[in-house]
């Protein structure tokens, strides 16, 4: 059976990253994370605004996959599909990134969110 908030649920990690992140003033809005390190179709994949981002390929079931410079990391299909996309963009951004989302550390001194993928 499908729970009313189904479609609400994909889109709680990237609201919460956008009330963490600051502001940026290219982004009036506020939503620093979505505008630049989302993006959600029926945009493509190369439309990512930054070397890496989370991309929702699929509304409806909803499916994550991760781009990484010109590379689409596809992530298995399921009802965890979300949790291992971010999983796997932590890890990138942990290794490849030096633990940051742009100008905000996800390790202790920042966000606190590295150590869900240990060391």
């Amino acid at each position: 059976a499908k729970h009313l908030d189904d479609d609400k649920i994909p889109f709680s990690p990237p609201t919460y990253l956008d009330s963490h992140l600051p502001r940026n003033p290219m982004y009036p809005e506020g939503r620093t994370f979505t505008t630049q390190y989302f993006v959600q179709t029926p945009n493509k994949a190369d439309s990512k605004k930054r070397e890496y981002a989370l991309f929702q390929s699929s509304i409806h079931p909803p499916h994550f996959k991760v781009l990484v410079e010109d590379e689409v990391w596809e992530v298995s299909k399921g009802r965890n599909n979300l949790f291992h996309s971010l999983l796997l963009l932590l890890f990138h951004l942990r290794n490849e990134e030096h633990g940051m989302l742009g100008p905000v550390n996800l390790g202790p001194t920042g966000l606190n969110m590295l150590w869900i993928i240990g060391s």
